[in-house]
C-alpha cells in the first residue's frame, strides 16, 4: 500500500506544536515490519529552507518526495475600495479549493491512502484513493467566549454591527470548512473519545467513520540524576535576557510546560503559589515553553499582570523553549505537574508528566479525565489548586512514592507504536 503524507505542517509555527509533534512520533515509530510491506509519498515545499525530512527516522523506510504547489492568490492590490474585488477573487478561489480539493497536490497517481496531519486543511484533489484525517479537537468552536465569538457576543463586547457578523461570519466558516472535510474523507481518526463526541455533535460526520485512535507518549529515557546545563530569562533594559541557573538540590518547585492561551489559566496557578509562598512555604514556579520568556511575551493581559504584580516574582523562573534533556529533568524533579486547562483535545502534558512519575494537579477537563482517570489530583480553580499542592506537600514519603509508581504504570499504557499500529489497523479496513 502507498500512503501518501502532507509533511507542510513541519515548515511552519505547527511544527512547535501538537500537530507538529504527532506527526513526527507518527512517522518515526512506524514499525520495521510496516516499513516493509508499504511504500510513502511526503509532500512538503521543496524550496523551503526548512527540510521536514531531517525530523524523521526515514531508515528502512521505502518513500518518494513529491513537491507542493504554493496556493494561487491575487496579490495585486486595485486602488481605493476597488481592492474588494480582489479580496473577492481570493474567496473565490479559497471556496473552489474547498470543494475541489487541495490545489497544493497535483500529483496523486499510485497513492492508495492520503493521511492528512491538519484537521483544517482540505484533502487532495483525485480519486480512487481513500482520504483519511486525524481530529485534534474544536477548542476555539466550542470555547465560544474566547475565541470564534458568535455575533450575540462580538456585539455584547462592543463590536459595531459591521465587525460582529464578520465574527460570526469567521466562526462559521471554521465549522463549514470542517464539516466539508468530513464529508470528503473516508475516515477520521480522532485523537480520544472526547473529541470524538465534539466531533459527532457540532461537526456531525457519520458516525461510523470516525473512530478514536489515542495519542502516545515517548518513554523517558534513562538518564543519571546530574542536572543538565538550565538557563532562566531575566528582564533587562535589553529585553529578556537568556542566563544560566542552576537548581539546588533542595529546591522545590511547581512545573508549568506549554503554550499559554485563554483556555490554560496560567493566572490561576500564578495566584495559587503566591499564596502558598506567602504562607511560608519555600517553592519556585517554573514555566517552560517557547514563549514563556517573560511576562510580556505572553499575549493574555490578566496572565502578564498576575505575573509583574506577584510579590515573588524573583521566585517565578522563566525558561521559554527547553530541549529533551532540560525538559526531562524538570519532569522528573518537580513536586507537581500543574496544568489549570478549561478544554484539551487528549490531555499529552499529562501524559507526558505521568511517563516520569510526577504528580499532576489539573482542572477536571473531558479529555484530561478520560486520560489521567483517578491518578491526577484535580481542582477548578485557584484555592483548590493551593489545596491540592499543600496536600500534596503533606504526604508522606512512602504515599509520593506509591503514586509516583502508579503514575509511570498509568503511563506505559500508552505508546506511540501503539498508536501507530490502531492507525494503519484503521486505515486498511
Amino acid at each position: 500500500m502507498t500512503i501518501g503524507l502532507d509533511l507542510s505542517s513541519l515548515q511552519g509555527p505547527h511544527r512547535m506544536r501538537g500537530i507538529g509533534y504527532t506527526l513526527i512520533n507518527l512517522v518515526n515509530n512506524i514499525s520495521s515490519d510496516l516499513r516493509k510491506r508499504h511504500k510513502f509519498v511526503f509532500y512538503y515545499y521543496t524550496d523551503d529552507n526548512s527540510d521536514p525530512l531531517e525530523l524523521l527516522d526515514l531508515d528502512g523506510l521505502d518513500y518518494e518526495v513529491r513537491p507542493l504547489v504554493h496556493p494561487k492568490r491575487v496579490h495585486a492590490r486595485l486602488p481605493g475600495k476597488f481592492h474588494l474585488v480582489t479580496k473577492l477573487l481570493n474567496k473565490v478561489i479559497s471556496l473552489s479549493s474547498m470543494y475541489l480539493g487541495d490545489p497544493r497536490i497535483t500529483k496523486t497517481d499510485g497513492i492508495d491512502v492520503f493521511l492528512q496531519s491538519d484537521q483544517m486543511v482540505y484533502p487532495p484533489r483525485g480519486w480512487g484513493m481513500k482520504k483519511v484525517f486525524i481530529a485534534y479537537d474544536l477548542i476555539p468552536y466550542v470555547i465560544e467566549p474566547e475565541y470564534l465569538w458568535n455575533y450575540k457576543t462580538a456585539r455584547f463586547r462592543g463590536l459595531p454591527v459591521q465587525a460582529a457578523l464578520r465574527c460570526a461570519w469567521r466562526r462559521q466558516s471554521y465549522i463549514h470548512k470542517l464539516r466539508v472535510n468530513s464529508r470528503r474523507a473516508d475516515k477520521i481518526l480522532a485523537i480520544s473519545d472526547t473529541t470524538r463526541d465534539d466531533f459527532i455533535r457540532y461537526v456531525r460526520p457519520s458516525r461510523s467513520k470516525i473512530v478514536t485512535v489515542p495519542l502516545g507518549v515517548n518513554k523517558p529515557r534513562e538518564l543519571d540524576d546530574s542536572q543538565p546545563e538550565m538557563h532562566r530569562y531575566v528582564d533587562s533594559s535589553w529585553g529578556y535576557l537568556k542566563r544560566p541557573f542552576r537548581f539546588s538540590k533542595d529546591m522545590d518547585y511547581l512545573l508549568f510546560v506549554g503554550g499559554v492561551d485563554h483556555r490554560r489559566k496560567l493566572g490561576d496557578l500564578v495566584i495559587a503559589f503566591n499564596h502558598l509562598r506567602a504562607q511560608g512555604k519555600d517553592l519556585k514556579l517554573v514555566l517552560a515553553g517557547d514563549i514563556l520568556r517573560g511576562p510580556d511575551c505572553i499575549p493574555i493581559r490578566s496572565v502578564q499582570r498576575a505575573l509583574k504584580n506577584s510579590s515573588y516574582a524573583d521566585d517565578i523562573i522563566f525558561m521559554g523553549f527547553v530541549d529533551d534533556e532540560q525538559r526531562d529533568w524538570l519532569y522528573r524533579n518537580a513536586l507537581a505537574f500543574v496544568f489549570p486547562s478549561r478544554y484539551e483535545g487528549f490531555g499529552l502534558p499529562i501524559l507526558e508528566a505521568f511517563s516520569y512519575g510526577c504528580p499532576v494537579v489539573c482542572y477536571p477537563n473531558h479529555a484530561s479525565k478520560e486520560v489521567a482517570g483517578s491518578h491526577a489530583w484535580y481542582a477548578s480553580d485557584a484555592p483548590e489548586i493551593h489545596n491540592m499542592i499543600l496536600k500534596l506537600m503533606k504526604s508522606s514519603a512512602s504515599q509520593l512514592d506509591k503514586l509516583r509508581r502508579s503514575n509511570k504504570s498509568l503511563a506505559e499504557d500508552y505508546s506511540w507504536q501503539k498508536t501507530v499500529k490502531e492507525m494503519f489497523a484503521e486505515i486498511n479496513k
